[in-house]
Parts: C-alpha cells; structure tokens; sequence
C-alpha cells in the first residue's frame, strides 16, 4: 500500500531582505527593534527573511553570527538563511544554525541605498525585478491602475489602497486604511495594519488566501463556500471578521 505522505509545490512568496551595513551588533539590536516593534511591527510580525552580506563583506570575519540568528528570532523573525557571505567563512555560518543561499538578483555595488539605516535596511524581495513591484508611500490615498501580479508587495501605511484590476496570487496589499479591489482579489491582503479597527476590505470577487483587518485574519480554507467568489465587504464586528456580499 503506498503512503502518500506529502505533497512538493512550488510556490511564489514574499521575503524581506535585511542588508548589513555593520557587524555592531548594538546598531543592529536597536535597528531591529525599532523595525519590528514600531509602525512596521503587524507587518513583520512572523515575517521569513534573508540576511544579506554584501556591504559588510570585508568584515564578516567579526560578525557574531550565533548572537545574529537569535537575535532575528527574538524580535519575531523568521530567519530563512544568509546569503553573499565569504565562502571561507561559511563553516561559520552554518555551525551558527544560518543556511547558505544562492546570492540575489544584482545590485549597484559600493554605495548602499539611500533608504538604508545604520544597522541596514530591509527590503521586500520580489519575485520579479519591476520597479513598481514594492511601494512604500505615506499618501491618503494609493491608486493602483494595473494588475497587481504574483510577487508584488503594495504598501500604504497611511491610507486606502484601489486597485482598479485584479490582484495575482501570490500578491500581497497592506494598508493603514481600507482596500478596494475592482476585480478578483487574491494574494494576501492586510487593511488596517496599524490598528485602524474602521478599515474595511472590498472587493468584487473574494478568492483571498488570507484577510486580515487590524491583525485579525481569515485564511481562504476559513471562508464559507457560498462567499467565496462573490462581491464582498469584511469589516470587524465585535473583534471579528465579518464578511457580508454586497
């Protein structure tokens, strides 16, 4: 009798990248810290990531790589692996419980991104190398005119975000505000991320892996059968999703 004891898919997900620029670990603690534990915090809160060398290669030799990875676990993250790291240093690594991965798509050299903190900066790593594929802007209103397709991540952490077209699998939106989606909506789609329990997600055809307004969420196996597919509004209603057709 064959067993059939899993199933191997490939899929298309989100991860933030955190690029070093120091081996300080204090500088690194305190950038950390105020990433996971600020405004940014329901975001990242569970969220895999990728530790990059690249700008701090010449002094990787002085990183204290097992104080590193649980320092990343301590502050909620999840550590995927590290990458651009010397291949001499590498026995390292691993004995300080990081898995080695293939370097990143490539990037200007030297001068680190204008965005980058002292400790570093953490990005969000697409599945694709379109310049819109991550948006990060503090407006009122963020205006979408396009699909949004697999492996972009929308950010408005002030306001609502419209998309006039559908969203992908494999997409995710996160806004301070409501989501309105004149299409099929799919992905992950976060309303509300900094608290806001008045947000509300709309959209015209609800095929959403995971919903979530102000932290609380429903993933797509968690929605009844006869909402699925269907024009919707989710709002919170005594501290509970509420999903209602329109």
């Amino acid at each position: 009798m064959e067993i059939h004891a899993f199933d191997l898919k490939g899929e298309m997900s989100l991860f933030n990248v955190l690029f070093l620029h120091t081996v300080n670990m204090d500088d690194i603690a305190a950038g950390l810290e105020a990433k996971c534990h600020g405004t940014a915090s329901q975001v990242l809160e569970r969220s895999p990531v990728i530790m990059d060398c690249k700008y701090i290669a010449g002094e990787a030799s002085d990183l204290d790589l097992r104080k590193l990875y649980d320092l990343v676990r301590e502050t909620g993250l999840v550590p995927v692996g590290i990458r651009n790291f010397p291949e001499a240093l590498e026995g390292q690594a691993v004995s300080a419980g990081w898995s080695l991965l293939r370097p990143g798509r490539s990037q200007p050299q030297g001068r680190p991104p204008e965005s980058a903190g002292r400790a570093g900066e953490t990005v969000t790593e697409k599945a694709d190398t379109a310049p819109e594929a991550v948006r990060e802007q503090t407006q009122r209103l963020m205006l979408i005119d396009r699909p949004v397709r697999s492996g972009q991540q929308i950010y408005c952490p002030e306001g609502d975000i419209v998309v006039l077209q559908h969203t992908s699998a494999g997409s995710e939106l996160l806004a301070g505000g409501s989501v309105h989606v004149y299409g099929a909506l799919r992905g992950r789609v976060l309303a509300g991320v900094q608290g806001d329990t008045d947000a509300c997600i709309f959209c015209q055809q609800l095929e959403a892996e995971l919903i979530a307004i102000a932290g609380r969420y429903r993933l797509l196996d968690e929605i009844e059968p006869h909402l699925k597919g269907k024009s919707v509004m989710v709002c919170l209603e005594d501290e509970k999703l509420k999903i209602v057709p329109i």
